[in-house]
């Protein structure tokens, strides 16, 4: 099954509320595994790695999802 773009362009608001959504999502999932990784007895700057790499993650496969989508 394949998802295919809109047939028109996004417009400039739908852009910026897409990249909206995308940080938000992964400042969402940074303060999740911020919050495990200290909960489970990681150190701070273990934990503080471990949301950094969350957020990269998140941030990058919303916007991969977004771009197919055509909203970017």
């Amino acid at each position: 099954m394949s998802i295919d773009p809109p047939a028109r362009e996004a417009t400039r608001t739908e852009k910026v509320l897409a990249i909206v959504i995308a940080v938000l999502s992964g400042i969402t999932t940074a303060l999740v595994a911020y919050m495990i990784t200290r909960h489970l007895g990681g150190t701070p700057l273990v934990s503080a790695c471990c949301a950094g790499v969350s957020f990269g993650a998140a941030l990058g496969i919303i916007m991969a999802i977004e771009e197919k989508l055509g909203l970017l």
